[in-house]
């Protein structure tokens, strides 16, 4: 008996010296491994499915390092007897400090016939570790295998607590992927406003932009009676007409007069220019050379629309742009054909009404006042005077 003591004395003095001062003065300071339990809840029914969540801070620093067996511990390999893990989960590693945190979460249920009225105790959870000292770049000392015992927590069977509960609330459930679920929903909604509030910043700067034109319109733009895109349209509504009462009873001399006016207004856009417009009595829809048109809402005011671009005026324009004309000089061509053709038909001493040579003339306004309204939208008069203020700024430039 005595040389048995005296053997084991010395595996204690052996144990002992090979420990070195550092390594003891961390073991004194720092647990190398905690471990603790939580439950869903204090009491359960048999059959009932908890949870239970064993959450582990293990010691992580420049000069120690200790690595867990976590094998052992998935939700797959895990027993308690007599409770059966149904399933679970291992949630993200969490680090603060010189500790990292680990977290597994278990689903069980008590399947014993014989525990009601008795507390039952989850049973004692040994976690195998060993410590890694750190003693130069890239080297280490593997320490020997050592055991954490997890001591047992009681769950009581159709009781409200068990009888060494030391609270009789039951804890939160909140687990690290419920914390990190936080954070994502956290940051993209953060992510989401700020994108939100620079939509806002810009819709409001252009509506900003929107008002402040406004007031700076010239004074002949904001006294206008009638928009161009409205006077386009009647042009299109008299063209219609025009061919409607044509089919039913031939050209008239009234019916030149009503499409050379149209003619008129259509050719005076081509070329770029402004027509004339003023209010209007209570004269007919065509009377020298003017359309009498609605404008406002609801009733509408009668609003007389003139232009003045003839043959001559047609012809000259071309001369000026003469090899810089392309799609407008075409339009002014085709315009100016047509004017000619009515014109003469109008106000020639012996016009004769050639039926063919009108209808080709009002076919050729019809066609152009179609790129005409779709010029006078609002983008494409913004995209041309954008146009027109960088070629000044180009000519200046070259000056």
């Amino acid at each position: 008996m005595q040389t048995k003591r005296f053997v084991i004395a010395l595996a204690l003095v052996a144990a002992v010296t090979t420990l070195s001062p550092g390594a003891a003065a961390q073991t004194t300071q720092t647990d190398p491994l905690q471990c603790w339990w939580r439950t869903s809840a204090g009491a359960i029914r048999v059959g009932e499915i908890f949870t239970t969540v064993l959450t582990c801070a293990v010691l992580e620093t420049d000069a120690v390092t200790v690595v867990v067996d976590q094998s052992k511990l998935e939700p797959s390999v895990m027993q308690f007897a007599p409770f059966e893990v149904l399933g679970g989960t291992h949630g993200a590693d969490l680090r603060t400090g010189a500790r990292r945190f680990f977290q597994y979460e278990y689903r069980m249920r008590l399947i014993a016939e014989n525990q009601f009225g008795k507390d039952v105790a989850l049973p004692e959870t040994k976690i195998s570790y060993r410590v890694q000292s750190h003693v130069g770049d890239k080297t280490s000392i593997e320490g020997r295998d050592q055991t954490y015992l997890l001591p047992a927590t009681s769950i009581r069977v159709l009781s409200l607590v068990p009888g060494d509960a030391t609270d009789i609330r039951d804890a939160s459930m909140e687990t690290f992927a419920d914390i990190d679920q936080r954070a994502f929903r956290s940051n993209l909604f953060t992510v989401v406003g700020g994108v939100l509030f620079a939509l806002a910043g810009l819709l409001a700067i252009l509506a900003l932009v929107r008002v402040a034109s406004k007031f700076r319109k010239p004074v002949e733009v904001q006294d206008q009676l009638i928009s161009d895109a409205t006077i386009l349209r009647g042009v299109g509504r008299e063209f219609a007409a025009v061919r409607r009462e044509r089919e039913g009873g031939g050209w008239t001399p009234e019916l030149v007069t009503r499409a050379l006016a149209a003619l008129r207004v259509a050719a005076t856009y081509a070329a770029g220019g402004h027509v004339g417009h003023m209010p209007a009595g209570a004269e007919g829809i065509a009377e020298d050379g003017r359309l009498i048109l609605r404008a406002g809402w609801p009733n509408g005011k009668r609003i007389a629309v003139s232009g003045a671009m003839t043959q001559g005026a047609i012809t000259r324009r071309l001369a000026r742009a003469a090899g810089n004309g392309g799609a407008r000089a075409q339009r002014l061509e085709t315009l100016g054909e047509a004017l000619t053709t009515m014109t003469a038909v109008q106000y020639g001493r012996e016009a004769r009404m050639d039926d063919t040579a009108l209808d080709a003339a009002l076919a050729s306004g019809e066609a152009v006042l179609g790129r005409l309204k779709f010029e006078q939208t609002w983008i494409m008069k913004r995209l041309a005077a954008r146009r027109v203020a960088s070629q000044g700024d180009t000519r200046a430039w070259s000056r």
